[in-house]
């Protein structure tokens, strides 16, 4: 039974940064009942605790985050919690990489990425990186997922999943502090996104109290975001509309059950509208391509239920598409919406075999034969 202080409802969040605001904006008066932060999905759903006596010495922030975690027991004070709301935003959590201490799997800290390489040489030392975005990585993460699932359907039967769909936006209006790393913030989100799609879409598909709320507005960020382009680093205004139009649409039973591909595409499509814009208001920031959206817009085009085996057979890349246009039909592909046709292909063959059976081949072969 969900527990209440004063008739108040109780709260969980599980996510990364400042999405959170969606929590204090759309929920003021509620208590946080569970919070958690910046950890992956497979590490969240591993009760098997660690003790980690080799890093006595590291710094503080990295020891107090791996040692927090190895306690464990994320699961069931969740389930302890038993809140009437429970909010999710994988956007950071599930593209963080995971390390093997013994059978337990843990998060790497971010503090750790910019350590010294002398700490970087010591952790690959402690611990067994599992990279992410590999095979392994894939596979631990559907694993987790599907026993996340069952754990909200069986223990949380009460609780209503709110899956926050959070693009990054490429449009900002503060300063541009480092041109360079904005740009290469900008490139990392665009493949960040998607995935975390995967994982809403699979939330959605098997868990039967599960909702997704996906920002229906013009995002952009400002003077208190660095850099702009990632999900949580939203305008305090943007967040604050979200928070006021989900109560408007009728809260948690207003929200959609499925995932509208339509409006993603959408929304992810005015990236680059969004990116040109900023472009042009700082002199300093370097015009992108189209391949950056391109690397990561296949993914939302097939509902994808089993991403750990769908995308690790020959994934198609952005240069195979140009190049088995080039070699097969003689040009390049003529718009960006036959390049992402065939760029959300499963793979080379069936690219190649694609372009072998169309009718501009076909009428082209009898002349090749003449040669």
């Amino acid at each position: 039974m969900n527990k209440r202080i004063n008739n108040i409802d109780d709260i969980a969040y599980y996510g990364s940064c400042p999405s959170e605001e969606f929590v204090a904006h759309a929920f003021p008066s509620s208590r946080v009942a569970f919070f958690c932060y910046g950890i992956n999905i497979a590490s969240f759903m591993d009760e098997r605790k660690a003790s980690i006596r080799a890093i006595s010495g590291w710094p503080e922030p990295i020891r107090k985050k791996l040692q927090f975690e190895a306690r464990k027991g994320f699961r069931d004070r969740l389930k302890q919690a038993a809140p009437k709301t429970l909010v999710v935003d994988f956007s950071r959590i599930t593209r963080a990489s995971l390390m093997r201490h013994g059978n337990t799997l843990l998060t790497v800290p971010y503090e750790l990425l910019e350590a010294s390489p002398d700490l970087q040489r010591q952790a690959f030392r402690i611990f067994k990186i599992v990279p992410f975005g590999s095979h392994e990585f894939w596979t631990l993460v559907i694993e987790a997922m599907r026993t996340f699932s069952d754990f909200v359907n069986e223990e949380l039967p009460g609780t209503e999943l709110i899956l926050l769909d959070v693009p990054p936006t490429a449009d900002y209006r503060g300063t541009l502090i480092d041109s360079n790393t904005y740009m290469i913030d900008f490139c990392r989100w665009q493949m960040r996104y998607p995935m975390s799609r995967m994982l809403v879409d699979f939330c959605l598909e098997h868990i039967e109290s599960s909702r997704v709320l996906t920002p229906s507005i013009d995002l952009y960020s400002d003077d208190t975001a660095l850099y702009g382009p990632a999900p949580m680093h939203y305008s305090a205004e943007i967040w604050k509309e979200i928070a006021r139009r989900f109560h408007a649409d009728g809260g948690f039973g207003g929200l959609p059950r499925s995932s509208d591909l339509v409006s993603i595409l959408t929304n992810y499509s005015g990236l680059m509208e969004a990116f040109t814009r900023t472009a042009l208001s700082n002199p300093n920031l370097y015009r992108f391509s189209l391949d950056i959206l391109h690397g990561a817009l296949p993914y939302l085009f097939a509902k994808i239920s089993s991403p750990a085996h769908s995308h690790f057979g020959d994934p198609i890349d952005s240069h195979d598409v140009v190049a088995a246009f080039r070699w097969i039909l003689g040009r390049e592909p003529e718009s960006a919406e036959t390049f992402l046709n065939h760029y959300a292909l499963p793979n080379r063959r069936e690219l190649r075999e694609t372009l072998l059976r169309s009718f501009e081949f076909q009428s082209q072969a009898p002349h090749y034969a003449k040669l």
